[in-house]
């Protein structure tokens, strides 16, 4: 979707929720609520050599209609490095709710595939400046070629929870438009900052024969691969998937996702992801992680034909913070956070991040952090960055 195509859209949503609140304001305060997040951020890094300043800000929309329908919607605006202000849908749904432990949601969603994408993101609640290296940069650049974007899409889902002694099981599936060859696109002129590459695009390794090969050493190079959502589908197949979690609350979930949907517009070329996510939550420390594997396929010249064949790749991520406040109490709210993440077969790399977080109040964080990431056939990358978060 393009710039002016989502500012409209924005605007449009925007208008419609403010007329429907003063309509209902006499009636209930608490049918439209609006929250969200921000931050402001100084960066220095070392293989673009640049430092820079940036901001955004991201409302987040909801509405209730009725007890059993509710909206939602959330904005990213920012600032581009022409100074240009950029606005993204990051998603508008609805949710109907069926009965307490069953919800259908349509409308552009965030994928449920693994814990950061859907539950995490935002930047006061990761606790590291930087999204995790398997994923897709978010509102940044970053050295580490993602194995997945934060996954959102047009189309349909459903969530049920079930209540098994003493534990929540969540039970996750999903329809949608799907991924589409980038190739499609050539004949549009498109501009892509670093924040739009990493969101849609998942990665452009060779095509071999031997699909646990390194892409340096072989030669044809199948088409990159964009998660954009968009209106529209260039194939008869739909992406699907979902996520089954335990959780024994409030203490530890673990999850498992899948993501499958074809890209060409044959529908003969698939993208397969599986993920498996954990989340510790004690007294003095949280400990997430998350691993992904994926699988694409593409067109490969074997005895003189086009056959298909696959290329997998995996990467994870594990990311620990530790409450040092609570053991030394002249440290107030100040935690550290250290992460490590690696990206293996196509476009191997590894990164270590440590920062140090303090808490101004429970919703407003000022970080400082490092990272080092080593990329296996590209320039690695040193980074300093302090950022001011804060969520409303």
């Amino acid at each position: 979707m393009r710039t002016k195509e989502k500012i409209r859209l924005a605007t449009a949503l925007f208008g419609a929720l403010t007329v429907q609140s003063s309509l209902y304001a006499n009636e209930s305060n608490d049918r439209f609520v609006l929250v969200g997040y921000g931050d402001v951020k100084y960066e220095n890094t070392d293989v673009a050599n640049t430092s820079a300043f940036s901001a955004r800000f991201v409302p987040i929309f909801l509405f209730s209609l009725n007890d059993k329908m509710h909206v939602e919607a959330e904005l990213e605006v920012g600032l581009n490095e022409d100074g240009e202000t950029e606005t993204e849908l990051e998603y508008a749904d609805i949710h109907y709710f069926l009965n307490d432990n069953t919800t259908i949601t349509a409308g552009k969603f965030l994928l449920p595939f693994g814990q950061f994408s859907a539950n995490w993101h935002p930047s006061w609640i990761n606790r590291s400046i930087w999204t995790p290296g398997i994923y897709g940069a978010h509102g940044s650049s970053q050295a580490m070629d993602p194995m997945l974007p934060i996954l959102s899409d047009v189309g349909v889902a459903a969530q049920q929870v079930y209540q098994v002694g003493s534990a929540k099981v969540f039970f996750d599936v999903f329809m949608t438009n799907g991924p589409r060859s980038e190739a499609e696109h050539d004949e549009e002129e498109v501009v892509e900052d670093d924040h739009d590459i990493a969101f849609a695009r998942l990665f452009s390794p060779t095509t071999t024969l031997d699909p646990d090969v390194d892409e340096d050493e072989h030669g044809e190079a199948f088409p990159e691969v964009e998660f954009e959502a968009t209106s529209s589908d260039n194939n008869s197949n739909k992406a699907f998937g979902g996520r089954i979690a335990v959780a024994f609350l409030p203490s530890i979930e673990i999850g498992t996702s899948y993501y499958q949907g074809a890209y060409d517009e044959g529908g003969q070329l698939d993208i397969r992801a599986n993920g498996i996510d954990i989340n510790l939550i004690s007294t003095h420390a949280i400990l997430r992680g998350e691993y992904i594997r994926t699988e694409t396929d593409a067109f490969v010249e074997r005895d003189h034909e086009d056959v298909i064949d696959s290329f997998s790749r995996n990467g994870w991520f594990l990311q620990g913070t530790f409450f040092v406040g609570h053991l030394f109490e002249e440290l107030g709210s100040t935690e550290i956070v250290i992460e490590h993440a690696q990206t293996k077969k196509v476009e191997e790399a590894e990164r270590w991040m440590v920062g140090i977080n303090y808490w101004l109040d429970p919703r407003s964080v000022i970080k400082v952090g490092y990272e080092d990431t080593d990329v296996a056939d590209g320039p690695d990358d040193k980074r300093f960055a302090v950022q001011f978060s804060y969520g409303f």
